[in-house]
């Protein structure tokens, strides 16, 4: 499970041409071994890999239990570190980088940062389409919050929809204010969501829409599902009158909703492009088994490709300063990202 979607474990895309880039890689590093002098080409390449793995160590503050576990984190690094050097070989519309999650397999990965059910029952609204500009970024116009970060909590889907109700809140005519996720994650279970287990931003719209929502200042987050603070949960900072389900494998409705405002989007997040995403419109290797919730901040119908931006929870440290880009295509979208989008209203 990745963030609170159920997801459905599956190998990474394009493992043939990694797997011969690599083979190419270890020829040429025969090759090397024989042709220098002193030092193999092997133990360099070793001692270059500790040293960054070191520097990866003191740059995000890593402390690990033993030299068993170091060992262990080392290896899984330097395989990390191998896959993204051969993937960005490749020259797709995106690169991978190394960030804090480097020295995570796959499956930790998975298992660590997502939090979304996946598809429930949608009720959308008819979609008419009308005029909408080229390109919009709600991060420039104050309607989108810092970039947060949920931790090793599946409560993205707490995060897409303070997020969304955030910028609705802001451009109703109030003051931008961060909200509460850990409200969210403490206070709906009786709306159907799960804590640090995972939800819907749906139904934690439907929460907010009954009790409101307060301050991330007053109800601070703290990666733990808890017990709900009742009086801290009725200190209501803002409020919402309903919420809409856009129109579904609809790039152009969900363009027009972003338009509009700030919009909860669910996507499947569970590959190493997600885990090491670093720069770039992601356009592939991702599926459409939904697994996290996220928040679609505005779109670039000019560029090439044309994208999505998309603001995550997984901290500034992450990708594009915690945000990704991510190709506008036809039907479900790149990771499903056209399959369960919705937005709330002041």
């Amino acid at each position: 499970m990745l963030d609170g979607y159920f997801s459905v474990e599956r190998p990474r895309k394009n493992m043939k041409a990694i797997v011969a880039a690599l083979l190419i890689v270890g020829v040429v590093g025969a090759v090397a071994v024989y042709a220098m002098p002193g030092k193999s080409f092997a133990l360099q390449q070793f001692e270059l890999e500790h040293q960054e793995f070191e520097l990866f160590i003191k740059q995000h503050g890593k402390v690990y239990q033993d030299e068993v576990e170091y060992e262990s984190r080392f290896r899984i690094f330097r395989d990390n570190l191998a896959y993204i050097g051969v993937f960005n070989s490749l020259n797709k519309d995106w690169t991978l980088g190394v960030n804090y999650m480097a020295d995570l397999t796959g499956e930790e990965f998975k298992s660590m940062f997502t939090g979304h059910y996946g598809q429930r029952e949608r009720n959308p609204v008819p979609f008419e389409p009308v005029s909408i500009p080229d390109e919009i970024d709600w991060t420039t116009k104050g309607a989108v919050t810092p970039v947060k970060n949920q931790g090793q909590c599946g409560s993205c889907w707490a995060f897409s929809t303070t997020g969304s109700v955030e910028g609705a809140w802001f451009l109703a005519g109030h003051t931008l204010v961060s909200l509460s996720e850990q409200q969210l994650v403490s206070c709906s279970q009786s709306y159907g969501n799960n804590g640090c287990n995972g939800g819907l931003m749906d139904y934690a719209f439907k929460y907010i829409i009954a009790n409101g929502i307060t301050s991330e200042a007053n109800y601070p987050y703290t990666a733990r599902t808890g017990t709900c603070n009742k009086t801290l949960a009725s200190q209501t900072v803002a409020k919402i009158s309903s919420y809409t389900d856009v129109a579904t494998d609809d790039s152009v409705a969900l363009e027009t909703a972003i338009a509009q405002q700030p919009v909860s989007v669910a996507v499947e997040a569970d590959q190493s492009s997600w885990q090491l995403y670093s720069g770039g419109t992601l356009s592939s290797n991702c599926g459409t088994n939904l697994d996290h919730g996220v928040l679609a901040v505005g779109y670039n119908l000019g560029a090439s490709p044309p994208y999505y931006k998309v603001k995550n929870s997984w901290g500034a440290s992450w990708g594009m300063a915690g945000y990704i880009q991510i190709a506008i295509t036809s039907g479900k979208g790149v990771c499903g990202i056209q399959m369960d989008p919705s937005y709330p209203t002041v």
